[in-house]
């Protein structure tokens, strides 16, 4: 059976050890100068070595033959320890053994002598998974442990440790390996292997590994498997889904030229290749950033003809909005079906605001700024908004009309909730899972997906709230109102009025209904959406007409 690259070229000596040599030297001192600790904990990010330390450790201190600080592997527990079969060493995943009943097993059987080693190691793996409780029953295990005990405690993250733990162990924190250390290593393991490959990619899986020994030996595994002669660099972006560097460097020049046609274009092409858009998204700040050392410390890098380009434009300003927007986009990406949609989002957003600063300034049009802050209809909220610039277009009317949409928006949060039913709520989500078929429709799934990356929050008779983890997503939802009703009554005939709120919302409207639930009464929608959205009343007709016909052939009507 095949064995998987990280796993035959683990490190079984500290000399095998990769980017970690002050903690490899602090541990063999303490080894040969005989001040072991009772309980040690290993931080920092995953695939840097941490529990192949901890076995090596293991295996040494309770090595019968110790030569120096190399086992003999010929004594009972050397061998045992290289099968993976020494009972005096034991392994637990904190991940899935994280009760307090596990940790009071080991408390109970620490008082057992090892049985053919010197010593009964705990190591626990992913340690901040634990419980309060587990944790808790841990606490006085760690405190006064028995001679014969050592605890080796593993985690990625030490900030979810009680500190009455940390303050018991001896820390060590791991740091990222260096990519020509990975690249070395990596080489040991293709001239073994006798894998053809490029140095080009060998360098290129150690940037993408970020630091990761595990996570780029994987990467090489796969880019063997996929390769079908020498593995080059562009059989690691397609396994990765990353780009080449020529087209980041070709992607930001379009953000930089506000070619925003040219960027949607190349967004569509790379998801239709199955490119992964949040990688996309990280490689494009790392290459930002870049682009501001090359303009403003141009003797930190190698000039090029991309840079010399970056030059040329020469507009810190836009690269500072873009590297801002995008990293604040890294962490709401990861909680949407759809991350290419909020690309897109962002990218018009960005684009179109850069375009207004620059009318702004050559007098071409009048900006106006108007700030919009969400108001319940009992009381007024008072953190403050960012101010949203809004372009004029040219007939002086806008895309829609804010004031009536806030308008709106209070009348129909206050109609949710007056009376909020919350099997009526269940009611509803059960109908919406229905959606879920028209998720990969070329025609409906954006505004599928919109509607399921929300929660619903509150149900009132036809009147629906979603909650969404971002004032963007919650924003281009309460924009896109028609058609959003529209889909919703071709599906489950029945007229619903929607609107959407974003987290920060949610927890002061909660808290008001909380307190004030018998001033949430029925209000009387009178405001027209056509109006809201400066749609022509034969325009909605007509849209509604091309959904009746798009949904005909699906829907069955009584």
């Amino acid at each position: 059976m095949y064995q998987a690259l990280y796993r035959k070229y683990r490190p079984k000596t500290f000399d095998d050890v990769v980017g970690q040599d002050v903690i490899v030297k602090t541990l063999k001192n303490s080894i040969t100068n005989n001040i072991v600790s009772h309980a040690y904990l290993f931080t920092g990010p995953r695939g840097t070595g941490k529990t192949s330390i901890a076995k090596i450790f293991a295996k040494i201190l309770n090595c019968h033959d110790l030569k120096g600080l190399e086992p003999c592997n010929k004594c009972i527990s050397c061998e045992q320890a290289n099968n993976n079969q020494n009972i005096d060493i034991i392994e637990i995943d904190a991940a899935s053994n994280n009760g307090v009943n596990e940790i009071r097993e080991i408390r109970n059987k620490i008082t057992l002598v090892p049985t053919n080693s010197k010593y009964k190691i705990y190591i626990i793996d992913e340690v901040h998974m634990l419980t309060d409780q587990a944790f808790n029953a841990l606490l006085k295990t760690l405190e006064e442990p028995p001679s014969h005990i050592i605890f080796v405690l593993a985690t990625t993250e030490p900030h979810k440790i009680p500190k009455t733990i940390l303050s018991r162990c001896q820390r060590f924190d791991f740091k990222k390996v260096n990519a020509n250390h990975i690249v070395d290593r990596l080489k040991y393991i293709v001239k073994n292997e006798k894998i053809k490959i490029t140095d080009e990619a060998l360098f290129e899986i150690a940037k993408l590994s970020d630091g990761g020994m595990r996570d780029s030996i994987s990467l090489l595994d796969q880019a063997l498997a996929y390769s079908d002669n020498e593995i080059t660099i562009n059989d690691i972006h397609e396994i990765n889904g990353t780009l080449l560097p020529e087209e980041i460097n070709d992607f930001i020049l379009k953000m930089l030229n506000k070619d925003l046609v040219g960027l949607l274009s190349s967004l569509e092409e790379y998801d239709s290749s199955g490119k992964n858009i949040i990688k996309i998204v990280q490689e494009l700040i790392n290459r930002l950033k870049d682009c501001l050392i090359a303009i403003n410390a141009p003797s930190l890098c190698n000039q090029d003809e991309f840079y010399d380009k970056v030059k040329s434009i020469n507009n810190n300003k836009d690269i500072y909005m873009h590297i801002k927007a995008l990293s604040s986009l890294i962490s709401e990406m990861k909680n949407v079906n759809d991350s290419k949609l909020l690309l897109e989002i962002e990218l018009i957003k960005n684009i179109n605001n850069a375009d207004i600063i620059d009318e702004s300034a050559s007098n071409n049009h009048n900006v106006e700024k108007v700030t919009k802050p969400l108001e319940n209809n009992t009381s007024s909220k008072k953190e403050e908004k960012k101010d949203i610039v809004i372009e004029p277009v040219s007939n002086d009317t806008k895309l829609y009309d804010d004031k009536l949409l806030d308008e709106l928006k209070k009348i129909r949060i206050n109609n949710s909730l007056c009376k909020f039913s919350q099997k009526e709520r269940e009611k509803i989500k059960k109908k919406l899972e229905d959606l879920d078929e028209y998720i990969n429709d070329e025609e409906f799934g954006k505004t599928v997906s919109l509607i399921k990356d929300g929660e619903l929050k509150a149900v009132s008779d036809n009147y629906l709230m979603f909650m969404y983890n971002t004032e963007l997503l919650s924003e281009s939802f309460n924009q896109d109102l028609i058609n959003i009703e529209s889909l919703l009554y071709k599906c489950f005939k029945d007229n619903y009025h929607v609107i959407a709120i974003d987290l920060k919302d949610w927890d002061f409207i909660k808290d008001d209904y909380n307190k004030h639930k018998d001033k949430y009464k029925f209000q009387e929608e009178q405001i027209d959406l056509n109006k809201i959205f400066n749609i022509e009343s034969t325009k909605s007709t007509t849209k509604k007409n091309e959904i009746d016909e798009m949904f005909d052939d699906i829907i069955e009507y009584e």
